[in-house]
């Protein structure tokens, strides 16, 4: 257990990258992970990212055209939200009730409609 522990950790240390700033003055040498301001005679070592930039959004064709999408699309989702709690307390009811006729045939009627809220 402790082997596969140790190799994990030999396997997971490469993808671990930082940027470690070196300073060397006087004889000392000091290390940071943010550069040092007053020093002189610096390196960086490990890996130097650059900041990552957003793409540009492209325009909306019209304006307020998105907006109404949008809230489209909440309306239709809360709706359908609201029939799968629906359907799930039914399918709850009926799963607790009495084994009849009736009851089979509801819960047959309603399983493809159940199975969309999964």
């Amino acid at each position: 257990m402790r082997a596969v522990a140790c190799l994990l950790l030999l396997l997971a240390a490469p993808a671990v990258h930082a940027q470690i700033y070196k300073c060397t003055e006087g004889g000392k040498t000091r290390f940071s992970d943010k550069p040092i301001a007053d020093c002189k005679n610096q390196s960086v070592q490990g890996e130097v990212k650059a900041p990552v930039e957003e793409p540009p959004r492209a325009p909306a064709g019209k304006k307020g055209q998105e907006p109404k999408a949008k809230a489209q699309v909440s309306k239709e989702r809360v709706e359908f939200d609201r029939k799968c709690a629906t359907l799930r307390q039914e399918h709850a009811r009926l799963q607790r009730g009495p084994d009849d006729a009736a009851r089979e045939q509801r819960m047959e009627s309603m399983r493809s409609e159940y199975a969309a809220c999964r």
